[in-house]
């Protein structure tokens, strides 16, 4: 296997998960989720074919972002950097029709017809999302799914993990070529000067855009995304809480993450040294996080997240660990600030 599946392959344990359920006849579980024995989650259909279409459009995002920090928006054209994010992605298909096969997710003559229609995201995507959600509710009501609606949810969903995959990849391979080309210090300086653009503009292409496309629309939908979502991907654990006086501190510890992978590998294969690359994932994250606690938090406390051990940046690392503060305010400066840059003036 070309990629890390601790890392990189989680989606397989998921979707593993949901043929069993189909095949038990467990339609309600298949749809919505289940909390599993070991502490993990099984997300569900519906969170993660919304997770994973979202995540296409982060990884799209910033690839771009990158780039214009870096002042090489022609590097999306770049013939030497595609061919070699292409070669990157062949392999990741690779490891997706090993894992197929071998989890017995969907007939490998389907993985291949998904291969030949091209893996980029459909114009018509959330048209078609949103009438699977709607057949799915209706069958679900005499406790059964069509089997070809069932199907469907399983194709889209390989269908996006391998495209998210393709930009995040493209995006790792644009990054190792900066450092080959001009130094980590041109990484650095890229990443610093669009990483506060990005945390907005992601933010609006998550919770203005495509979220709401994908039936995602009130706050309780939103939280439910929000905390479910990332064990599409992510092997998570809740840390402990920790208070001092009247602020609170509360850990997000995850035990893998998909870009560390996706991005070890790249160093590999461009022979770069490891962690040369980390900063291109780390200071986006935490600005993204950041941007979540401020639109996600009540206006009754203010919020702060940081992140504290990362497995793209510190060789000791064996999780990466985030860090919201909370410290009781008068914070409604801050939603209305949230709303014009996310949602847009307030009429």
């Amino acid at each position: 296997m070309f990629y890390d599946e601790f890392h990189n392959h989680k989606w397989a344990k998921n979707l593993s998960h949901a043929r069993k359920l189909l095949q038990k006849n467990q339609y309600e579980l298949f749809y919505h989720g289940q909390d599993l024995e070991d502490g993990d989650v099984y997300p569900g259909m519906r969170v993660m074919a919304a997770y994973w279409v979202s995540v296409e459009h982060e990884m799209k995002l910033r690839r771009k972002t990158l780039l214009e920090g870096a002042n090489h928006i022609e590097w999306l054209e770049d013939p030497v950097l595609i061919a070699r994010a292409k070669e990157f992605h062949d392999r990741f298909v690779a490891d997706m029709r090993e894992l197929v096969m071998r989890e017995g997710i969907v007939p490998i003559e389907r993985m291949d017809h998904l291969a030949e229609q091209d893996w980029e995201t459909p114009t018509n995507w959330a048209e078609v999302m949103r009438d699977q959600q709607t057949r799915t509710l209706a069958g679900l009501e005499s406790n059964t799914i069509d089997q070809d609606l069932a199907e469907s949810w399983l194709d889209s969903c390989l269908r996006s993990v391998s495209n998210y995959n393709k930009y995040l990849i493209w995006g790792g391979v644009n990054a190792a070529a900066l450092v080959q080309r001009e130094g980590i210090a041109a990484l650095h300086k890229a990443v610093d000067a669009s990483a506060e653009k990005f945390m907005w503009d992601i933010s609006k292409e998550f919770f203005a855009t495509v979220l709401p496309a994908a039936g995602f629309e009130d706050i309780g939908d939103l939280m439910e995304l929000g905390l479910r979502g990332m064990f599409s991907d992510q092997i998570y654990i809740k840390g402990e809480d920790r208070e001092e006086g009247e602020i609170t501190f509360r850990k997000s510890i995850l035990k893998n993450c998909e870009l560390a992978g996706i991005y070890r590998r790249i160093e590999e294969w461009s022979n770069l040294p490891r962690f040369s690359l980390g900063y291109g994932i780390c200071k986006y994250d935490e600005l993204h996080g950041q941007a979540t606690m401020m639109i996600t938090m009540p206006p009754m406390v203010s919020p702060e997240y940081k992140l504290l051990l990362s497995l793209a940046l510190h060789p000791d690392a064996t999780e990466c660990v985030f860090e919201l503060k909370t410290t009781p305010a008068d914070d409604m400066e801050r939603i209305l600030m949230v709303q014009e840059k996310v949602f847009g003036p307030v009429d």
